[in-house]
């Protein structure tokens, strides 16, 4: 089954590059192309949409905003000009983020990730017994069960309804599962500085500001999770200044 698409842009030559896109990938299917975030909000009330190509700065709302409003949000690639908004849209579990001019080559790596959650959606969650002890997870993704080492995960993504382990060796695992059930089924290391980050403290490089580097990635400290979060570090055996 195709992904409905719905293009979000006041720009008249933005949307037109974006159709022209669409058209020619064969999962998607273009629902309609909007001006205005205001027009869009009739489609994603009325029509099914699974990607959403979303332009920020648009007159009456910006794309930001109108994300916020949205109960449920479908898969969303930003498109824009202004680099400065990728923190906030980090923060809205967008899929990516495309600075325009927008290449093919770049827009197709986007829908991929898209393709590819919708490809490795699960029929059950993650599992963990509480009447046996273990070191890891078993994981349903990609159609099999996969085992995965508590001290290998690097950091836990929310993306929507799915969530993505990244490990060590840049291992990057998605299922269909709710970050609250998962922060339960995980050991004292792990702590959930935003709603869409869960860390292994034991891989964490640097906190700077509310950056929080782990070998090649980095998460965000939510304000208020901030600090709870540094509370906690300085109880560790934190030296210096």
């Amino acid at each position: 089954m195709k992904m409905k698409c719905l293009i979000v842009d006041d720009e008249h030559i933005a949307r037109k590059i974006l159709s022209d896109y669409v058209g020619k990938v064969p999962e998607l299917e273009l629902v309609a192309s909007c001006s205005s975030a205001l027009q869009a909000l009739n489609h994603i009330k009325n029509d099914r949409i699974d990607v959403l190509f979303l332009d920020i700065q648009m007159p009456d709302l910006t794309g930001l905003d109108f994300l916020k409003i949205l109960p449920n949000r479908p898969a969303t690639i930003l498109t824009t000009a202004y680099s400065e908004f990728a923190v906030q849209s980090y923060e809205l579990d967008v899929v990516d983020y495309l600075l325009k001019p927008i290449d093919f080559d770049r827009f197709y790596k986007a829908v991929t990730k898209v393709i590819s959650l919708k490809d490795s959606k699960v029929d059950y969650p993650l599992t963990s017994s509480p009447t046996l002890s273990t070191d890891k997870l078993f994981i349903k993704a990609d159609g099999k069960i996969i085992s995965v080492a508590f001290q290998d995960i690097i950091v836990i993504n929310g993306q929507g309804p799915y969530v993505q382990l990244i490990t060590v060796y840049n291992r990057k695992i998605m299922t269909l599962q709710s970050m609250s059930k998962l922060e339960e089924l995980l050991p004292a290391n792990f702590h959930r500085i935003h709603r869409s980050h869960i860390v292994n403290i034991n891989h964490i490089d640097s906190i700077d500001g509310y950056m929080v580097r782990l070998k090649d990635h980095t998460a965000i400290v939510s304000k208020n999770k901030r600090d709870e979060f540094l509370k906690l570090i300085d109880q560790l055996n934190l030296l210096g200044d």
